[in-house]
């Protein structure tokens, strides 16, 4: 019972004490550390300056013309206190108790009878209190004004002793050295004692605080995890990813990230053929502005793949209309934003029975392909802007994945490392891209052994992030027609047997349906028999099963046109507009079908485009 009683007791009194503390050095919810060692300061001068009134008034009475001067500095000392402690105008008062402080340390030297060791103990901490509260620009300031006046002090004290008190018993001087000593430890234990309750408090709310932020960071990445990483599962198309974000932090004694990098992939069909999407991202910014990026990025791409799913319309596009629809989709998300938040984009698609990429490069870094041991850029060609900031059509790139090779793609934390510093200590940045291919070679493209790699050459600027694709080609039953029965159908088609030629082929490819070569031979039995549509739908076949074939594309836009198809036309010529939009006859021939589609916007756009070409 007793026991608890004194830990009451003990409880009651830290409270208090507490309290006291916080009326004396002001609310931590306001927290301005000028402003508590400005009041601690002023609150030991009134107890230093208490002690040295009582010693002078006990020892000399209203003798001494001194204790005048001390009475009017322990007045403005108190109005001092007040105005900062209640109505806070510290900022104006800092130079007042400067001034002060220094003429209250004079006068009490003079009337100290001048003691060297005396003086010293009242200039110090004097002085380390008035560099607290005039700052760090005036650190100098301070040190060279309490230097020369101790200087000044003795050097008046020899050329003048007769302004000093004289105290000629030893226990008259004894009796000043030591009330002046007890009043410069109180201020000094006062002053130690607000600097320690400031720090502490203010270590408590920067703990506070970081605990605050870091518990957002973690509702904010958990946010991001499930918007981001590999949701294929194809067979013949392998993705793998590596990430490391430049924010890392703990919670909960656990370390994350926080970045605005993300590698996402999924699965598509189009036009009843299956594919890999992909993309590889780096938001504008840091931290939690690039996080709020990939947030908005994941969410609107995960919308769009679920559209494409359920969606009729977008599942029937071709893969080169697919890719300018979701560019512009998520293009106008990110311009919601005013210019306030854009991000660098790899999108693109992969076939996965042919291994055929189809990519956009949004101004982000290089893909690289690694091949037999060496690496290079797919293309060093930058054509199309970031999201949110877009304005022109979309250039697509396009290349063969073979077995065996892989694709990189990263984000430009894979260039900014520092190296390290030059001759005047500024940081040395990385500026070389090619140097990459270097690191991508000696690693054998592992991304994850290529992140650890570049962590080891030089320190991470910014989020890092790469995205891996590899092929893997499946063996499948071979073509059931040999060399001998397509020599005998191209002797037919030569003998101008077109309908013979066109049953056989007819019967062949119902079970050689994957067969581009006789898809190119049914193109040309059609094309000679008149049957345009079906000639068009033929070169739309083998465009999708060998999609280089531009060729065959422009072949399938001249027959749909004959057929009068227009729609389907103009579905064939984007597609090699998409590629080549620098090919001036696919230009005029849209310009011709929009104009019979009666789609003058877009006339008007490709003729801008055509006129453009011209100059």
């Amino acid at each position: 019972m007793k026991q608890a009683n004194f830990h009451s007791i003990i409880f009651r009194t830290k409270r208090i004490f507490a309290h006291w503390v916080v009326n004396l050095l002001g609310p931590t919810d306001q927290f301005v550390m000028r402003h508590r060692i400005l009041n601690g300061t002023l609150f030991a001068g009134l107890i230093a300056m208490a002690v040295g009134l009582g010693s002078e008034f006990f020892r000399e009475g209203f003798e001494v013309g001194g204790l005048l001067a001390l009475w009017a500095a322990f007045a403005f000392t108190i109005l001092f206190y007040y105005l900062s402690r209640v109505k806070r105008y510290f900022e104006i008062l800092i130079l007042p108790t400067f001034v002060i402080s220094s003429l209250t340390a004079c006068l009490q030297i003079k009337y100290s009878g001048g003691i060297v060791s005396a003086n010293v103990m009242l200039l110090a901490p004097i002085l380390v209190l008035n560099m607290l509260i005039l700052g760090k620009k005036w650190d100098s300031f301070a040190i060279v004004f309490f230097v020369v006046l101790l200087f000044a002090i003795n050097m008046v004290q020899e050329s003048n002793p007769s302004w000093f008190s004289d105290y000629s018993s030893v226990k008259a001087r004894s009796e000043d050295f030591l009330i002046t000593a007890v009043s410069i430890l109180l201020l000094l234990g006062l002053m130690l004692r607000t600097l320690n309750r400031s720090y502490e408090d203010a270590i408590t709310e920067v703990s506070r605080l970081k605990y605050q932020q870091d518990g957002d960071y973690y509702l904010t990445s958990l946010l991001t995890r499930p918007l981001s990483g590999i949701r294929n599962r194809s067979k013949t198309i392998k993705f793998s990813s590596y990430i490391k974000q430049k924010k890392s932090f703990q919670f909960k004694n656990r370390e994350y990230e926080l970045g605005g990098d993300i590698c996402v992939t999924d699965q598509i069909v189009l036009r009843g053929r299956s594919y890999c999407v992909f993309a590889n991202g780096d938001a504008m910014g840091k931290s939690m502005q690039g996080a709020g990026g990939v947030l908005v990025f994941g969410t609107a791409f995960r919308a769009l793949i679920e559209r494409t799913h359920r969606d009729g319309i977008l599942s029937h596009y071709f893969p080169e209309r697919w890719l300018h629809s979701a560019l512009d989709d998520l293009n106008n998300v990110f311009e919601g934003f005013d210019g306030s938040m854009s991000m660098s984009l790899v999108l693109g698609l992969v076939d996965e029975k042919t291994g055929y990429m189809y990519y956009i490069n949004a101004e982000h870094p290089y893909p690289i392909r690694y091949r037999d041991g060496k690496a290079q850029f797919l293309s060093e060609q930058v054509t199309n802007f970031k999201l949110g900031m877009q304005k022109d059509r979309a250039r697509i790139e396009t290349c063969w994945i073979r077995p065996g090779d892989t694709i990189i793609l990263g984000s430009d934390g894979r260039d900014d490392l520092e190296i390290g510093f030059d001759e005047t200590k500024n940081r040395v940045i990385n500026f070389d891209h090619t140097s990459i291919l270097k690191q991508v070679e000696e690693t054998k493209a592992e991304i994850e052994d290529l992140g650890k790699r570049l962590q080891t050459i030089g320190e991470l600027t910014d989020d890092l992030s790469f995205l891996s694709i590899q092929f893997v080609q499946i063996p499948e039953n071979r073509s059931k027609m040999n060399s001998q029965k397509f020599e005998g159908i191209i002797k037919i088609l030569k003998e101008n047997r077109d309908l013979e030629a066109l049953e056989y082929l007819e019967k062949e490819i119902i079970t050689e349906n994957e067969n581009p070569l006789l898809w190119k031979l049914l193109y040309q039995v059609y094309r000679k028999l008149g049957r345009y549509a079906q000639a068009g739908q033929a070169c739309e076949t083998f465009s999708i099963l060998h999609p280089s074939g531009l060729q065959m594309i422009w072949n399938g836009v001249i027959q749909y046109t004959k057929a009068g198809k227009i729609a389907e036309a103009i579905e064939m010529a984007e597609r090699i507009y998409s590629r080549k939009p620098e090919v001036i006859p696919v230009l005029k021939i849209l310009i011709k079908l929009y104009k019979k589609s009666k789609q003058l916007e877009r006339v008007d756009e490709y003729e801008n485009a055509l006129q453009r070409l011209y100059s």
